[in-house]
């Protein structure tokens, strides 16, 4: 059945089915649409709405995420193609579920040539009719591919780039290394001219001559490939391709190379000059250009008409922050899609931060993972980890190290765009008559994004009055550190990004300078400064706040609060793909805050012990203080684990801390120490007395975790939003970051617990009160999406947080436990104020709700719980 443009109006097909509660599935070669549909019947009975897909869309061959997207206007073959798809909808839809697509419209993938869109851009240049499509900088001279293993000087000294010909196909190919990049018309034109010059041969002469023609951009497809056909079939002739091969053989490769619209560099070399903008720093991620109405319409085309045809139910919106105006473009797709499709956006708020008024469901939801996990930190046993991080060597205020940790990605990973930045900074003062010379102009721009507390403004005509405050607020903290003349440039810098697009190099300057804000603090912040403080790791997480890493029970009711308040639907995850750790890991780790004394005292004895297993690297130990702290809390988050994942794991950190190691220049030596001491830990005769102890910490440990982590699914489920459930997270999940947290899920496992009964064992228990929770939600969603929020005193119980939620005459009260390792001895009396219910439905927990007045009592030891008040007949 073909799909119709989206501009191409039918009648409605859509069915709105209530948003009730997602779970995340990653599709991959390893578990296609197919796989999925078997499962849809699982989906139903563990109470979801809507199954939540990764990205569907024709990605890099074998790609394990789908990120990497080639074509977006093609469903993946290798998922199971758009029948596939169809056949996995139908099947949902029948059970009364939705599907919700991740969409990619920030960035494409574009390595290994399976882009035909960016193929043409290195083929054509500029003026490829595809050159819009991407954000590159043109002015700053040919486009930079830094995909070289070496300098390409040395290559080409070395005979390791040439030209290949595609003669059947009319394709020239530049061949270094493994990449192949096409030839520009010009240059495909001169050699087959040699050839046909050659042979004599007009009609090669001809064919060269016409395409060499095309150099001037203005020919249609059609034109393209009737002379690409034509050159091809003039190479076929006799005595055409033993002349073009002579041709080759002639030609100066280096002088060809330096003709493309295109020049290949080491990476290295490449990464400081690269002029086009990618996804973070990953140079095979290229920046889209989606604020142009023709790559708006090219994206999302097949989306928009999945959606128009009832086939795709909602779309959740990959790093909304990397577009060049969010609020518009969250305005055109909510108009394209219409009212009733959902619509959620990956935004990750800053501490505060409310998500802008655009017309969107809501966020995918890292403000409320992590403001759960904070209430079950104990801030005493906080500031004891904090205080042995200082003593380690890592103090200072959390803000200040936030700050440096941009500011030396910015310097390392970004240099090329703080050029480009501070080219265009010096251009705009110059034009308001205050010069910044172009050093100065580099320093503040780094400064001004390196103190952004947020990930990015919004100015786009003009700054609101919040986005003058927050560009104050990084103003303010970067100043201290200029002198006299860096602060007038820092003010000059400033007025420019606060008065927003007062022309087209201005609206230019703002917009790349938010462009980068976001990547600077992903890269510096949550992929650096949070593997260097490693204070209580559970706290280091995708939008988290190690400066606030702990909540009083007030604090949560008051935002907690607020987000009813909003009135938002956005989604509450306990886990993600992109989380550092898993839920039941985090809730492990919080309960050391509440017995920090005696962990760390076990860490110091351990630290003694575990001399001999040290190595010394560049005169340091290996692993350092920090990073032997690192893998002891790892290990008993994670345990039990086996080597390889710890390993894994401990070599991905020290990469991202960039202390003794990273990703383009890893420390060999101080990995292979550091990858020894944790093999020592796990496997190995010297590492039994440290497992011994371990375990007997487990023992506590365990536990107190498992109900922190019960406890946190109870609040998934009954805070305002929509709980969102991880791919194989109904079961424990003591995993760690990409790519341990995408292992293969054992759904079979998942599928005969579900109909287990009673369950049986903590998998199958944390399963069945997450199904429990999420019945009560498809029973009743008015009540939780539109009931209000109140705190509930409790009476007996200091740590208890307790809350309901009213709409009409229905009661939800929840009461969890927040610190796991406090005596479950005795009842608590929860307060209800007026308008009590006489009969309770219990949905969560083995409480006993016994009625007293406007009071009710539940059992300490059966908590966490959930109940509903039914009413009064």
């Amino acid at each position: 059945m073909p799909l119709r443009r989206p501009d191409e109006r039918a009648p409605p097909t859509m069915t709105i089915r209530p948003l009730t509660a997602t779970y995340r599935v990653q599709f991959s070669t390893a578990f296609t649409f197919d796989d999925a549909r078997r499962l849809v019947p699982y989906f139903r009975d563990l109470g979801i709405s809507h199954l939540y897909a990764s990205p569907i869309f024709q990605a890099r061959a074998g790609s394990a995420h789908g990120y990497d997207v080639v074509d977006h206007d093609a469903v993946s073959p290798e998922l199971g193609g758009e029948a596939g798809l169809r056949r996995l909808a139908e099947a949902l839809h029948a059970a009364g579920l939705g599907l919700i697509v991740d969409i990619v419209p920030n960035h494409a993938g574009i390595g290994g040539g399976d882009n035909r869109r960016w193929r043409d851009v290195l083929e054509f240049g500029r003026r490829s009719r595809n050159a819009r499509f991407f954000d590159i900088d043109w002015s700053a001279g040919p486009l930079v591919l830094p995909v070289l293993g070496a300098p390409l000087g040395e290559i080409l000294a070395e005979g390791r780039a040439g030209i290949v010909v595609e003669p059947d196909e009319g394709r020239f190919f530049l061949a270094v290394e493994e990449t192949r990049l096409p030839l520009r018309p010009k240059s495909v034109g001169d050699l087959a001219a040699a050839a046909a010059e050659a042979a004599d041969d007009p009609a090669l002469g001809a064919a060269a001559e016409a395409w060499a023609g095309l150099e001037d951009g203005r020919f249609t497809a059609g034109t393209r490939r009737e002379r690409r056909r034509a050159l091809a079939d003039a190479l076929a002739a006799e005595g055409a391709r033993a002349a073009l091969d002579a041709a080759i053989g002639r030609a100066d490769v280096g002088a060809v190379v330096s003709e493309q619209h295109y020049a290949p560099m080491h990476w290295r070399e490449g990464a400081a000059a690269i002029n086009y903008r990618r996804f973070f720093d990953i140079t095979d991620l290229a920046a889209l250009r989606v604020e142009e109405p023709q790559v708006f319409d090219a994206v999302h085309r097949l989306p928009l008409a999945l959606v128009e045809e009832g086939v795709v139910d909602g779309l959740r919106v990959d790093h909304v922050d990397g577009l060049a105006d969010p609020a518009a473009y969250c305005e055109r797709l909510r108009a394209r899609a219409g009212p009733g499709a959902s619509l959620h956006v990956e935004k990750i708020l800053g501490h505060g931060e409310a998500l802008r008024p655009w017309p969107v469901d809501g966020t995918t939801g890292y403000e409320t993972l992590n403001l759960i996990n904070a209430v079950f930190v104990d801030l005493a046993g906080w500031d004891r980890f904090s205080a042995r991080l200082a003593a380690n060597g890592h103090g200072g205020e959390p803000v200040t190290r936030r700050i440096a940790a941009k500011r030396e990605i910015l310097e390392r990973v970004f240099s090329a765009e703080l050029d480009a930045l501070a080219r265009l900074a010096t251009d705009l003062a110059r034009r308001a008559d205050r010069p910044v010379r172009l050093g100065t102009a580099r320093d503040v721009v780094a400064g001004l994004i390196a103190a952004l507390p947020v990930y990015r403004t919004y100015v786009a005509a003009s700054a609101d009055p919040e986005d003058v405050r927050l560009l104050e607020t990084a103003a303010a903290l970067a100043r201290p550190a200029l002198s006299r003349g860096e602060k007038r440039a820092l003010a000059t810098v400033t007025g420019i990004l606060a008065d927003g697009a007062a022309d087209a190099e201005s609206a230019e300057f703002v917009r790349r300078v938010q462009q980068l804000s976001g990547p600077a603090m992903a890269k510096g912040y949550e992929d650096t400064e949070l593997y260097r403080a490693v204070a209580l790791v559970s706290v280091n997480e995708v939008g988290s706040h190690p400066e606030r890493p702990t909540l009083s029970i007030d604090g949560f009711h008051a935002a907690a609060g607020a987000m009813a308040a909003r009135g938002l639907a956005s989604l509450t995850p306990l886990s993600t793909h992109d989380t550092k750790r898993g839920a039941d890991t985090r809730a492990r780790i919080d309960v050391l805050s509440e017995m920090a004394d005696d962990w760390l005292a076990a860490c110091d004895r351990w630290h003694e012990r575990h001399r001999g297993l040290r190595a010394t690297v560049a005169g340091l130990d290996a692993p350092d203080a920090i990073d032997e702290d690192l893998i002891y809390q790892t290990l008993l988050g994670a345990w039990p684990i086996d080597a390889a994942r710890a390993e894994r794991y401990v070599v991905k950190a020290l990469r991202e801390a960039r202390r003794h190691s990273a990703w383009v220049e890893p420390g060999t030596a101080y990995e292979a120490a550091t990858t020894a001491f944790v093999r020592a830990l796990t496997e190995s005769a010297a590492g039994a007395a440290f497992r011994d102890e371990l375990a007997a910490i487990l023992a506590v440990v365990g536990p107190a975790g498992r109900r922190n982590g019960l406890a946190q699914v109870v609040l998934q489920a009954c805070l305002p939003g929509v709980p969102d459930v991880y791919r194989g997270a109904e079961f424990l999940e003591h995993v760690l970051v990409d790519p341990d947290n995408r292992a293969p899920v054992d759904f079979e496992a998942r599928v005969r617990a579900l109909a287990s009964d009673p369950p049986e064992g903590p998998d199958a228990q944390k399963q069945r009160l997450l199904a429990g929770l999420l019945a009560a939600r498809r029973a009743d969603p008015e009540l939780f999406r539109a009931g209000s929020y109140e705190p509930v005193p409790v009476a007996g119980g200091s740590d208890v947080l307790a809350f309901a939620r009213r709409h009409g005459s229905r009661l939800l009260v929840v009461a969890v436990p927040t610190r796991a390792l406090a005596p479950a001895r005795g009842d608590v009396l929860l307060d209800l104020g007026e308008s009590v219910p006489r009969r309770w439905r219990r949905i969560a927990g083995s409480t006993e709700v016994r009625q007293e007045g406007r009071l009710i009592r539940l059992e300490r030891a059966g908590l966490p719980a959930a109940v509903i008040g039914e009413p009064r007949e």
